[in-house]
């Protein structure tokens, strides 16, 4: 991983990697994953209505806190889509709706450059980078519209700078304005961003790398800013504020609060950990979109490297303690911590783990390095012999990873990403024009935000004609005069009515529908002499 020894230029391998992990996050982005998971739709929905009518799904005036599924969704992801509509006119597509996260984790690729270059050197930068870049996990989860998942970028670029601003305290300012937009990232990490904090100042100010300043004094009000907006809607869920509306902003109260996920109890945070360890242990979590096996999260010489790269850096941390010496190896040291705390109060799933990776990488980083550094300094053939080794059984993994990403991955994630359901609402809407026909009824597992999005229903007329079935999941809706039904009545099908259903229940549609498949899915559009 040297550069700059052989007329080689020291931009080179940075700007090769950087491209590499570029590439990788960005080609076919919109059509893999295939189809648009539910939460993307949601996404996606309520950056629609904002940039139509300024409201949510929910009809709230620019809520800091998203009313999604009811119990609510953060806000910044669909912030993020707006200003990329702004350039589109509004138009969207699934590769737009997908972009923030793949331009989030792509910057996050040159932010651990920068970071570890900066804490122990540009070869540790270069190894950070580069595993990053090809690790699967993070390949994987910078290719779809998970609002969780900007949070590890956001806390990257606000270490990144808080470590700038030991030297340079002007600094702060930008990192109290990434941890505090990684607060509207997801809700999860809002115990965990002071802790992160805390523990990252004391150390600073042990190691007299902060004094008080008026840039200090600037970046504690920045943060506190922006967290304000966030500390209200607590208090607002917790029935201790009513509901604010301002004529910029919704404080609002959702109609189930996400605070009961999180828990300090004994008992579960012993479950988290050790659902956590065996998340880590194993590279498995049993959903299928969050880990293709056998590369894992890591790769099997990740885990090894990440394990042996921790006890490293603790060590070393440990000795400079032991001597009072300042040592960054800390501030890589509290992001594991915070990432295991993380772990300690949720139910573990991988986005909601999703702090712990970045710091594992980082760690995974450090312990190559060492490592190659050691043996170069002894032995420099076998050192260098050493580094390419590793470097290329990284690459074997990465190219076997991509060419199954790209191939089974992608066919098996089809049928959790509702492949065909877009398609589906706009043939339907197509049909019914053609004929006239102004009932769709669509099976309750094409979700009803995918339903809303796809037919471009916005919170005005929405909200004017809505009938719940269990608020805030509806039964039926009106668009231009068209009645939407989110659910089908097996028991009673109207031949005057488009439906659209999975394939495993089509049996009832053959004799008097005309079926058109559009992957697992099928609309059912009524026979009649005058159809086509």
């Amino acid at each position: 991983m040297k550069a700059g020894q052989r007329g080689i230029p020291q931009w080179i391998v940075p700007a090769v990697i950087f491209l590499l992990g570029a590439v990788v996050r960005l080609v076919y982005l919109g059509s893999v994953p295939g189809g648009f998971h539910q939460d993307e739709a949601f996404v996606a929905l309520n950056a629609y209505d904002l940039y139509c009518e300024g409201r949510d799904s929910a009809g709230l005036y620019m809520p800091v806190y998203m009313s999604s599924w009811g119990d609510g969704q953060s806000a910044m992801y669909s912030s993020m889509l707006v200003l990329l509509m702004l350039f589109t006119g509004g138009r969207w597509n699934i590769y737009l709706c997908r972009l923030p996260q793949a331009l989030v984790a792509v910057f996050t690729l040159w932010a651990v450059y920068c970071l570890m270059r900066r804490m122990f050197g540009r070869q540790a930068g270069l190894w950070a980078m580069f595993l990053l870049a090809v690790c699967p996990w993070h390949v994987m989860m910078s290719r779809w519209a998970l609002d969780a998942n900007l949070a590890p970028g956001f806390l990257i670029f606000g270490l990144l700078f808080f470590v700038k601003g030991l030297e340079d305290q002007r600094y702060f300012l930008l990192s109290a304005l990434f941890y505090g937009m990684s607060l509207y990232c997801y809700a999860v990490i809002w115990p965990l961003v002071p802790i992160m904090l805390a523990l990252q100042t004391l150390y600073g100010l042990r190691g007299k790398k902060i004094r008080l300043s008026k840039w200090t004094l600037l970046s504690v009000c920045v943060l506190f800013l922006l967290a304000l907006p966030l500390l209200l809607f607590l208090l607002v869920n917790m029935n201790v504020l009513p509901e604010i509306v301002l004529p910029f902003m919704t404080i609002p109260k959702t109609s189930g609060f996400r605070g009961g996920e999180v828990s300090f109890s004994l008992w579960n945070m012993v479950d988290g950990l050790k659902t956590a360890v065996r998340m880590l242990v194993w590279q498995n979590t049993g959903n299928v979109y969050d880990v293709l096996k056998p590369w894992g999260l890591f790769y099997d010489i990740g885990r090894i490297m990440i394990a042996l790269g921790t006890i490293l850096l603790f060590l070393r941390m440990v000795v400079h303690m032991v001597k009072r010496e300042f040592s960054y190896e800390f501030y890589v040291a509290s992001g594991v911590l915070c990432g295991v705390i993380n772990c300690m109060y949720v139910r573990v799933r991988v986005h909601q783990a999703n702090s712990l990776f970045i710091p594992l990488v980082l760690c995974e980083a450090y312990g190559i390095w060492r490592i190659t550094v050691w043996i170069t300094e002894r032995k420099k053939r076998i050192g260098q012999c050493a580094t390419i080794a590793v470097a290329g059984c990284y690459s074997v993994c990465f190219l076997l990873f991509q060419r199954d990403y790209y191939t089974r991955y992608k066919e098996l994630t089809e049928a959790y990403f509702a492949a065909g359901v877009q398609e589906s609402v706009e043939y339907a809407l197509e049909k019914s024009e053609e004929l006239g026909i102004t009932d769709i009824a669509a099976e309750k597992a094409t979700q009803w935000p995918r339903i809303l999005l796809f037919t471009g229903t916005l919170p005005t007329e929405y909200l004017a004609h809505v009938e719940y079935d269990q608020f805030p999941a509806p039964a039926s809706f009106e668009k231009n005069g068209l009645h939407i039904k989110t659910r089908v009545d097996y028991e009673n099908i109207d031949t005057n009515t488009i439906y659209i259903i999975y394939f495993a229940d089509v049996e009832p549609f053959l004799e008097d529908f005309f079926i058109t498949e559009f992957y697992d899915w099928r609309v059912a559009v009524p026979k009649g002499e005058n159809i086509f």
